[in-house]
């Protein structure tokens, strides 16, 4: 009986190598957090076909929406630790709901093993093109003019541009009314129609609108000005000094995932964002590539 178990584990380990070796065989998924449309979503988009066309596998993009992208993160955490479920991560996603969300069934930083950062970017105040508010002065103004009153959209509860708006508008000595929504694009969509009175959105969900005359960009959460929103001002400098928080998107996969599996994942990664293509068509949506290694 211990030949024939030496046998099966021996059996099992070379199996386990082959398939390592042979990584990907199938499709792998890269799973997100919110609707299509925002910076997590595109941004897998855009990755994921390059890195198809390297691995000559179908990388498949699914979006799981909901509770400020722990659904999402449940579900990969959860997942077989084998590279082929992957999730889109970001500093909303895991810092974030890890300090404001009593009880998740994963631990942010225990159940994931980092497999790459994507790009970064800037976080946007929006209203409407024909929005009376021309500047954060005149939102700041209205809002301490009706306490609680002035509304704004963002991803949803605990989510990364919740987090700025709130950090802003106590900084500003302010009450704002949040209207949670399931994603950037639609928090941005919202804002077009005069639904709410402003959005802190992703670039990428906004900058379509703002370049199509249907938003008006009032800043922005990067220490310095963003040259894809010409003109528009810091938060900092306009309402908060001091003040920055930009945006990021990578990839992770579940924590057991083998090492070797993780660092090909990263390689390919990193070999999409070094194509010119994959880097222009992130710039356009308000992106900038930034490949690292998995550590």
């Amino acid at each position: 009986m211990k030949t024939v178990a030496f046998l099966l584990a021996a059996l099992l380990a070379c199996a386990s190598a082959f398939a390592q070796d042979d990584f990907p065989s199938k499709a792998v998924r890269i799973v997100v957090g919110f609707p299509p449309g925002g910076s997590t979503d595109v941004s897998s988009r855009i990755v994921a076909e390059q890195m198809a066309k390297d691995w000559r596998q179908p990388v498949i993009v699914e979006n799981k929406p909901g509770a400020a992208s722990t659904i999402a993160a449940a579900f990969v955490a959860a997942a077989p630790a084998d590279g082929y479920t992957l999730f889109n991560l970001a500093p909303g996603t895991h810092g974030v709901t890890a300090a404001t969300y009593k009880q998740l069934p994963y631990d942010a930083v225990k159940s994931f093993a980092g497999a790459g950062m994507i790009a970064t970017q800037p976080f946007v105040v929006v209203v409407a093109a024909d929005s009376k508010t021309k500047s954060m002065r005149d939102l700041i103004d209205a809002a301490k003019a009706r306490p609680g009153q002035v509304s704004y959209g963002s991803t949803g509860s605990g989510g990364g541009p919740h987090l700025v708006t709130e950090v802003v508008a106590h900084s500003a000595g302010i009450q704002l009314l949040h209207v949670p929504f399931k994603g950037a694009a639609p928090a941005a969509a919202a804002a077009v129609a005069s639904q709410i009175d402003f959005a802190m959105v992703d670039a990428s969900a906004a900058l379509p609108f703002v370049a199509g005359g249907k938003l008006r960009a009032l800043a922005v959460s990067t220490p310095k000005r963003s040259d894809l929103f010409a003109g528009v001002p810091t938060i900092a400098e306009s309402a908060v000094p001091g003040f920055s928080y930009p945006s990021s998107v990578g990839l992770a996969a579940p924590a057991a995932t083998p090492r070797d599996i993780v660092l090909k994942i990263n390689a390919a990664l990193n070999r999409a964002l070094a194509e010119p293509a994959v880097r222009e068509r992130l710039r356009a949506i308000g992106l900038e590539a930034a490949p690292m290694g998995a550590e």
